[in-house]
């Protein structure tokens, strides 16, 4: 501890003595928290948001926020904001937005204030998504160039206001389900969009609900009473100028959810919407004059553009997990209880809940650039070389769809884990959790709760188990059944020292043991059945589940692996190596840990190795919790991007906290009821 640490302590120990008011000691905790750090804190942040120029490029883009009154919340969040105040709000950061794209001339300081924003507003970051990202990537996916020249400027300068219309009342994620019609009209050369029937109302629509002036409707193409497949449809859904629904148009508000309620998801109802056959999507299926349908040779490519919105998931959850954790484990050093006033992080039951939270951020941090920039390389090709473009669609559409299922559940674990850490001031809207639970919900779950997404990560994994059975290679994601043979050969764990454990390579080869065991003894379970395809598919559905979820993990551990081996190729990353090695090593083995029952089903582990595994677990869990504050620190999250007085970083959370409930709106004021009820008592 540092002398002037030191002189603290001591001057606060007079001040309890002689006051009759215990002084708080938050200041002083978390100062010394800080003093743990085994790692340049600086450097980290850096590795943390991808590089020193980015990272310093984000810390202005918090400042143009904070100091722009057209861009941060007036009292610097949106908590006591009406629906209606923060959908206006929302819209009045983005028209800035788009002013401030046009007068910005660093690319860098503009994307990263794109990404501050989305922090900042969790609705922001939606409505933005849903217009420069999907709408904008589905012309360049599935329009002609003709297409793409002639909408993308008005939709990067919001001329037009996209939305993406693929969910229905009664379908989600299967697409070849959905019963919005587009049907040719020979005579008139259009195309007439028609909701047949109730559960084919387009719906959790982003900006469908109010703002969108344009969609992307996927609909069954019926051509001479023939359905020939799925394709996107571009339909004007508001006149641009007076905001009123076109002809055959019914759209409405979804209303109150639990989260993002500056976003206006919809519902949209189309009746006989006629539309010229050039607002047909025709980079890959054609309609022609004649009204010959000229399918894509590559009907997955449909699924294409939902690739980049599942891993968007990953950039969502290091925001959203990392704002609350860093606001969780400030909260846990500052908050004292107990006979001995100790810090509640000290406490086992809570760094063992929250240390693999903070360590699976990192983990996911790294693995999401790795993800997205190669996923932005396979887009390319999509103009230049398509059928290398639609090669490597079944692995990354594979990866995606884990992903997604897979850290979206955990992102899930880890906000009820804080939530159960902070007690009850956790119910308290001003200290951001509860919101990000909403808002983490709400964009996790809009298509459903994943089963289906994580179903075809375990089909792809099973058909590539196929393949190498019959002497074939596969590549990507699914490279390591290449040597399945050798792998299933061990029954049995070698693991005889803990230091073995630390060992990411070493972890990883188990966790891959078990990934191939699940595969080979569910191919096996699949082929033997007498029943049909989708009954026998049903009665393993709950173990098809967890082996895509043990595909993904597996993935995201893989990855991380070779995100390490590159930061030691940079001299500033260079000293960072063994923390980020420490809190990989937490992380697999957190995963082998949650696993236990499946590694033990299988009788991989002995008694002895288990009580090593979970000693190893508990050991590290404390090791990381010795450097927390410098963990969360390293992320960068301002006060103000927090919006939660309880993490506030000089530690001073309860002034903050009680200051902060004394300006909410009529917090000591008379209730406008008092004379109706109350004095009638």
């Amino acid at each position: 501890m540092s002398k002037k640490n030191i002189a603290l302590d001591r001057l606060l120990t007079i001040q309890n003595h002689i006051s009759n008011q215990p002084q708080q000691t938050g200041p002083i905790d978390l100062a010394r928290e800080r003093e743990n750090a085994s790692f340049n804190v600086k450097h980290m942040n850096w590795l943390f948001w991808g590089s020193k120029e980015f990272a310093e490029a984000l810390q202005d883009a918090f400042l143009i926020i904070q100091r722009d009154p057209e861009l941060h919340f007036s009292g610097g969040h949106p908590f006591d904001l009406t629906r209606p105040e923060e959908r206006e709000a929302t819209m009045k950061q983005i028209f800035r937005y788009i002013q401030l794209k046009k007068s910005l001339k660093d690319p860098l300081l503009f994307k990263a204030l794109g990404v501050a924003m989305g922090m900042y507003s969790e609705s922001f970051n939606m409505k933005v998504y849903v217009n420069d990202y999907l709408m904008a990537q589905s012309f360049k996916l599935f329009g002609t160039t003709e297409q793409y020249d002639a909408y993308i400027n008005d939709i990067v300068n919001w001329k037009i206001i996209g939305c993406f219309a693929m969910t229905e009342l009664g379908h989600s994620s299967f697409l070849r389900g959905l019963e919005t019609t587009a049907t040719y009209d020979r005579e008139t050369d259009e195309f007439i969009i028609h909701s047949p029937t109730l559960t084919a109302t387009k719906i959790w629509i982003g900006m469908a609900g109010q703002t969108a002036t344009h969609t992307i409707a996927i609909c069954q193409t019926i051509i001479d009473g023939k359905k020939c497949g799925t394709n996107w449809f571009i339909v004007q859904l508001r006149d641009q100028k007076t905001g009123k629904l076109m002809p055959g148009v019914t759209a409405g508000d979804v209303g109150a959810k639990y989260g993002r309620n500056g976003i206006d998801n919809g519902w949209i109802q189309f009746s006989h919407v006629r539309i010229p056959r050039t607002n047909m999507m025709m980079k890959w299926s054609k309609v022609d004059k004649g009204g010959e349908y000229i399918p894509s040779a590559f009907p997955a490519v449909s699924y294409s553009v939902l690739i980049g919105e599942r891993l968007s998931v990953l950039s969502g959850a290091i925001s959203t997990c990392g704002q609350v954790l860093t606001i969780a484990c400030r909260y846990g050093c500052v908050r004292r209880q107990g006979a001995n006033e100790e810090q509640i992080m000290d406490y086992q039951s809570h760094y063992v809940r929250l240390m693999p939270c903070v360590a699976s951020t990192y983990v996911i941090s790294v693995i999401t650039r790795m993800i997205i920039n190669k996923w932005e390389g396979i887009m390319k090709l999509a103009q230049t070389s398509q059928e290398e473009f639609i090669s490597y669609l079944p692995d990354i559409h594979a990866i995606s769809s884990g992903l997604k299922a897979a850290i979206s559940w955990w992102g899930c674990e880890v906000l009820e884990r804080v939530r159960r850490s902070m007690g009850g001031y956790a119910y308290s809207s001003y200290n951001g959790i509860g919101g990000a639970i909403g808002d983490w919900g709400v964009v996790t779950t809009g298509g459903g709760d994943n089963f289906v997404l994580i179903q075809q990560s375990a089909r792809y994994l099973l058909g590539s188990f196929k393949q190498v059975s019959h002497g074939k290679k596969v590549t990507g994601s699914v490279e390591f059944l290449n040597d399945i043979q050798q792998i299933r050969s061990s029954t049995k764990s070698i693991l005889s020292d803990e230091r073995q454990l630390l060992n990411l390579d070493f972890t990883l080869d188990m966790y891959t043991w078990l990934c191939c065991k699940k595969v080979d003894v569910l191919a096996a379970s699949l082929d033997s059945s007498t029943e049909g395809e989708e009954t026998t598919w049903n009665e393993n559905q709950v173990d098809l589940i967890k082996l895509g979820e043990l595909y993904s993990y597996r993935f995201t551990l893989s990855e991380y692996i070779k995100g390490i081996k590159e930061c030691s190729t940079n001299n500033e990353f260079k000293e960072l190596i063994p923390i980020l090695t420490k809190l990989g090593s937490l992380w697999a083995i957190h995963l082998i840990n949650d696993s236990l029952y499946l590694f033990l089903e299988e009788e991989y582990f002995s008694k002895e190795q288990v009580k090593m595994i979970k000693k190893c677990h508990l050991k590290l869990c404390k090791e990381i919790r010795k450097e927390c504050i410098p963990l969360v620190d390293s992320w960068g999250f301002s006060d103000f991007m927090l919006k939660a007085p309880l993490g506030k970083y000089d530690g001073d959370v309860y002034t903050a906290y009680l200051d902060t409930l004394k300006a909410a709106p009529n917090c000591m004021g008379i209730p406008d009821y008092w004379e109706k009820y109350v004095k009638n008592f």
